[in-house]
């Protein structure tokens, strides 16, 4: 029992880890989190990460689309810092070729095809984007045809605010014939979780791709997020983990959640065989 308990504090250590991995951001950057990281043997950095806004990038061809509508306005600053460290930190890490795509009324391509990931292309995306502006309506459905042209694309990375300018459907149904001739996952990103119309359809197009739905946690969530990570989770009476709308994070928080119900089951098991063993009369032998 006590070996078993010692493994799940340690697989509960490592999915706090995930945890704050996916979560990066300054909010969470602080000397608490990295004394209670070093304590119990998890190294982390205490950078700025840009998985809270776009989740993490799986494959090695990739197109950021990026939704540059009017609507867009108020998020666009913060979008295109964050742009900018997703190029560097996750795209010139782990990538073999990228391209990016802004859609309004109009489309707007870095490239006419993904490019090679170097320091100097990576360069002139970082200068791309700075020249960015929210204006017009929201043509997701042109931003997809377009960026499944591309030759040798392997996933899409689509951020928004909300929904189409045109028929929902119809951009399932043409992404569905699209795919008939391309594997390529749609990853989604929402900037605008309250709008229950858009998630569902942002959450349906991922889904179909066989892609994933990520929409970013809000600063007040990060800053209770920053206590409850201190804690670790093991105690039972350690708050519980705030609702998700990311698939990521909220399976996550499912397998801790889990991890932390078979902990507190152990150790009341073993709460219970100390005191059998305590209640039992000593045998000597003479």
């Amino acid at each position: 029992m006590e070996v078993y308990i010692r493994h799940l504090e340690k697989v509960l250590r490592r999915y706090v880890q995930r945890l704050q991995w996916l979560l990066s951001g300054p909010v969470l950057c602080s000397r608490t989190w990295y004394r209670w990281s070093t304590d119990r043997g998890v190294m982390m950095t205490a950078a700025p990460g840009s998985r809270r806004l776009f989740g993490t990038v799986l494959e090695s061809k990739v197109c950021i689309l990026l939704d540059t509508s009017g609507s867009m306005g108020p998020y666009l600053q913060q979008v295109k810092t964050e742009l900018v460290l997703l190029i560097w930190e996750q795209l010139r890490k782990r990538c073999d070729s990228f391209n990016l795509l802004s859609f309004a009324e109009s489309l707007q391509s870095w490239q006419d095809t993904l490019v090679e990931t170097t320091d100097a292309a990576c360069h002139e995306a970082m200068q791309w984007v700075t020249h960015l502006q929210a204006e017009g309506s929201t043509s997701i459905l042109q931003a997809l045809l377009k960026a499944f042209s591309f030759h040798d694309l392997e996933g899409l990375y689509l951020l928004t605010d909300g929904k189409p300018d045109t028929s929902c459907s119809l951009v399932l149904n043409e992404v569905q014939r699209l795919r008939e001739k391309r594997d390529v996952k749609v990853h989604t990103i929402s900037l605008n979780c309250s709008d229950r119309a858009a998630v569902e359809f942002l959450r349906k197009l991922a889904s179909f791709t066989g892609g994933r739905y990520h929409c970013p946690v809000g600063e007040d969530t990060l800053s209770r997020m920053c206590g409850l990570l201190t804690k670790g989770f093991i105690n039972e009476n350690d708050p519980t983990l705030p609702p998700f709308e990311g698939d990521d994070l909220r399976r996550l928080a499912q397998e801790i959640t889990k991890a932390r119900s078979f902990l507190w089951q152990a150790q009341s098991f073993r709460s219970q065989l100390q005191k059998k063993n305590d209640a039992e009369p000593k045998v000597t032998l003479s």
